[in-house]
């Protein structure tokens, strides 16, 4: 018998974070969160959320069990429901939507007659859950966001960069306020502002991550910079050594160092740290443009992701 619990972090973790690394070894595709995708939600997106004012998406995460085993989850992200569902199990896609519209609304933003766009995030190659939505009465946005792979153990990088130019890894730069501006928002025209305040709660929060010893952070420095900041380029990358797969969250690069090759530097010293400590699979989603600057650097599109919109 179908049982559906709220989650609760202390109790369900581990659990859900064996129950999506089960599906990536099924599957072998991004079509469920990695564990890392869980941890960066968990860790990171719910601490930036808490200081915007907004509620945790861990708040509104739900389980499918059959006995007490997890067969499907809901997982909320800020303001999309994402579901994932065990080989076999397909039979509850309607029932669970139908579900997270009744008990995700508050993520959502009430429009001015009292209604919510509620969206639920779906990758295109799930062809029969599309079916569902549309007789949910769901239609499909325009723009879409594309998984990226690369295999490092199977491809050999340069990094390339322009004279007074450098790669680090995090523990090799000890600025931990410049990587805190780029962990939390990533680099936009506001952070550039002596105006700009923010805590560095998801900067810290991160760290409470299991995973956070195996991870690494990456990042491009102007060795003449004459500002404060001599970050370029920063990413942060989620290691799961039990599945040999790693996860790419957030990627940037300051405006004033875009179309230099900085950033494609940055992806090739990720594949290369990548290699060296036996990732077997690496990924990093993106939207619109981006997904040609992660081909260009080697990263392979392996599927798009569209959004699905009903007005409730």
């Amino acid at each position: 018998m179908i049982q559906i619990i709220k989650f609760n972090k202390e109790k369900d973790l581990n659990r859900l974070e064996s129950f999506l690394r089960n599906q990536y070894f099924e599957n072998k595709n991004m079509t469920s969160w990695l564990p890392e995708r869980l941890h960066d939600g968990i860790y990171r997106m719910d601490a930036q959320l808490v200081d915007a004012g907004k509620e945790k998406s861990s708040d509104y995460f739900f389980l499918w069990e059959e006995n007490e085993t997890i067969v499907g989850c809901v997982l909320a992200d800020t303001d999309t429901i994402h579901i994932f569902i065990k080989n076999g199990f397909e039979e509850l896609y309607k029932d669970m939507v139908k579900y997270a519209e009744e008990n995700c609304k508050p993520l959502f933003k009430i429009k001015e007659d009292g209604t919510i766009d509620f969206c639920i995030i779906l990758h295109d190659s799930l062809k029969n859950r599309v079916e569902i939505l549309k007789e949910l009465g769901y239609e499909k946005q325009v723009g879409e966001d594309y998984d990226n792979y690369v295999y490092p153990q199977e491809i050999d990088v340069n990094i390339d960069l322009p004279n007074g130019f450098k790669l680090v890894y995090g523990d090799e730069y000890i600025n931990e306020v410049n990587k805190w501006s780029a962990c939390n928002l990533g680099f936009h025209p506001e952070l550039e502002s002596p105006n700009y305040k923010n805590k560095m709660n998801p900067y810290e929060s991160r760290k409470k991550s299991s995973m956070y010893k195996d991870s690494f952070e990456c990042l491009i420095i102007d060795e003449n910079s004459h500002d404060s900041n001599d970050v370029c380029s920063y990413c942060f990358v989620y290691v799961d050594k039990e599945s040999k797969t790693a996860f790419i969250e957030p990627v940037s690069t300051r405006e004033k160092y875009r179309h230099k090759g900085i950033g494609t530097a940055m992806m090739h010293g990720v594949i290369q740290k990548c290699k060296n400590i036996g990732v077997e699979k690496c990924y990093v989603n993106s939207y619109d443009w981006r997904r040609k600057f992660y081909n260009a650097a080697g990263f392979i599109t392996e599927d798009s992701i569209g959004f699905w919109i009903k007005n409730i």
